[in-house]
């Protein structure tokens, strides 16, 4: 009878864990952009997320604007911009975004004791060590686990979502993202599509113009 009543409770337990973490596979997150430890935010970022699709808008207020849509299916990027009053989508193949992201391979994740509230969801520090030699700590939550995995990029490995944690663009310019809003809701499809006004280009194609 106890052996029973011992493996109902690991049971329900096990319910209870499952119920807790959800997994973000459509929604919206949105970020205060922070630089240089600034104490008033300079922008904000905002990932829109449907199945095997991410798209991440930066939006600064000195104008600057860069949006990325990834598509898990292809294994494409495309970063769109503007020159000289034109719109272009550059293409990214996966082997190139492989290339750029191998800065963040075999990073090393250490719990800490931190933790604090964010968006209104309880998160737990992770001290991150890239091979590198750069060391960040982030904060995540526990409570949600992504579905697309290119979504923890910058933190391969992590069991959720990082909802507060720091770039660095060079040794002078740093920027910290900070979680205001967490939105678990159907978006539509549309969202990923490329303007009609935007030429897709190559990286190649792209350097001519310059």
């Amino acid at each position: 009878m106890k052996q029973l009543l011992y493996l109902l409770l690991l049971t329900l337990f096990d319910v209870v864990n499952c119920e807790a973490q959800k997994i973000f596979s459509e929604g919206i997150i949105k970020y205060d952009v922070y630089r240089n430890n600034g104490k008033a935010p300079e922008g904000i970022f905002v990932v829109t997320v449907k199945a095997g699709m991410i798209k991440q808008e930066l939006a600064m207020n000195n104008g600057f604007n860069n949006i990325t849509i990834y598509n898990q299916k292809t294994g494409i990027t495309l970063s769109l911009s503007m020159r000289e009053g034109a719109k272009y989508a550059m293409e990214i193949s996966q082997e190139e975004l492989k290339e750029k992201n191998k800065r963040f391979e075999n990073a090393n994740l250490t719990p800490t004791q931190n933790s604090k509230k964010i968006a209104s969801y309880h998160t737990k520090g992770m001290q991150v060590n890239y091979t590198s030699g750069d060391v960040v700590e982030i904060f995540y939550t526990p409570e949600l686990t992504v579905q697309n995995t290119a979504l923890n990029t910058m933190f391969p490995g992590l069991g959720g979502i990082a909802l507060e944690y720091v770039t660095k663009s060079s040794k002078d310019l740093s920027f910290k993202f900070i979680a205001t809003q967490i939105d678990i809701q159907p978006v539509d499809i549309s969202v990923f599509n490329i303007p009609s006004d935007y030429k897709i280009v190559t990286k190649a194609e792209l350097e001519k113009l310059k």
